[in-house]
């Protein structure tokens, strides 16, 4: 009778410390397991941490405080007009020149366009590099800039600001893509004629050192309202140009 309630007593004590044992093995094994896993929420919030360190390094760090970009490049592009019904399509060509300086993330940028319609284009534009750490790491620059537009031929020019997006993915250290996006504000020219429109452009680039050679598509309708009429003009060709970066 005493060995069966020392049994009992025994076993009493056994199943509890069993049952604690396990529960910390099962613990373990658990912390062992989401130690080992990789999700992509973890991946999400490492990519959130390395880009705040670049914007903190690129506002903070003295190799890449200044930057210089400076770009030529030809414009051959086919000039669509609809004008009242009437359409004409005519083949152009021109020349643009660019011009980016970096403080650390704020962009300072120039430019000015010529083409063969007697036509001049000049202006500026303050923005910040969003993401990346230099000019040449991939990287999102925001603007807003204002041009004026001359017309020769016409005795007309126009005044617009805009806002405009530049990304740039780098796909190997010498090859990448990019693109653009501009929309320009509706502005009277001094004929009372309206003009507003956007410029998109997309393309690839190599570069060798400070050295970039690069060519893009671009499509620019820009419609001009006369006293409620309408005529749309619509550049739509490529750009190859060469840009040095200091």
């Amino acid at each position: 009778m005493k060995r069966a309630a020392l049994l009992l007593m025994i076993c009493g004590f056994s199943f509890p410390a069993a049952a604690y044992f396990q529960m910390d093995l099962l613990k373990a094994k658990k912390n062992n397991v989401q130690a080992k896993q990789w999700t992509l929420a973890d991946w999400l919030a490492q990519k959130s941490k390395q880009r705040l360190a670049d914007q903190w390094l690129a506002l903070h760090s003295s190799s890449n405080d200044f930057e210089l970009a400076l770009s030529a490049a030809t414009e051959v592009y086919k000039m669509k007009t609809d004008s009242a019904g009437q359409i004409t399509s005519t083949d152009q060509y021109g020349q643009v020149y660019r011009a980016d300086f970096f403080a650390s993330i704020f962009d300072l940028g120039g430019e000015f366009e010529r083409n063969n319609q007697r036509q001049e284009a000049y202006g500026g534009a303050f923005g910040l590099r969003l993401l990346g750490t230099s000019a040449q790491s991939t990287n999102l620059v925001a603007r807003y800039g204002w041009r004026r537009l001359n017309s020769f031929a016409a005795q007309e020019h126009w005044e617009n600001q805009y806002v405009e997006g530049l990304v740039r993915l780098y796909i190997f250290g010498f090859f990448g893509l990019d693109g653009g996006y501009r929309h320009y504000f509706k502005a009277n020219s001094n004929l009372g004629n309206e003009l507003s429109g956007h410029r998109a452009s997309g393309g690839a680039f190599l570069e060798f050192s400070i050295v970039r050679i690069y060519g893009s598509l671009f499509w620019e309708p820009v419609p001009v309202e006369n006293y409620g009429t309408v005529s749309k003009h619509e550049r739509d060709g490529y750009e190859a140009g060469i840009t040095l970066i200091f």
